[in-house]
């Protein structure tokens, strides 16, 4: 089977810290690589990252409850403005989690709004 692996495989050993930067486009349709491309969440009342089991059928729309989450309103998840997100699960975080491939995704709330803004697999090793 082959996929884009985004995060690449992540030791199930040991903490696992995932930070990513978030980026605009500018106005030609181009990822913005200045400063003013990253996005600012500053208004943002929540952003909550998952981590769930990636479904056996591939375009599946049933998704699996996710064995990891952290949140900005949990204080499990930061965001250094401007445009980085960060979650650390600690040392023992993959105590109840068998290998395999996972499904990281991220929601955004901003005032009444909720959208993904990402959804990328990462091999749990």
């Amino acid at each position: 089977m082959a996929f884009l692996n985004a995060l690449g495989q992540v030791s199930r050993r040991g903490q696992w810290r995932l930070r990513r930067s978030f980026r605009a486009a500018d106005p030609t349709g181009r990822l913005d690589l200045s400063d003013d491309g990253l996005i600012d969440f500053s208004r943002a009342s929540d952003l909550v990252l998952t981590v769930s089991p990636r479904p056996p059928v591939v375009g599946s729309r049933r998704q699996a409850e996710p064995v990891l989450t952290a949140s900005m309103r949990a204080g499990t998840l930061f965001v250094l403005n401007p445009g980085f997100v960060e979650a650390l699960f600690p040392d023992g975080w993959s105590a109840d989690i068998p290998p395999g491939l996972y499904d990281v995704r991220l929601m955004v709330t901003i005032g009444p709004e909720t959208a993904e803004i990402f959804d990328e697999p990462v091999e749990l090793i």
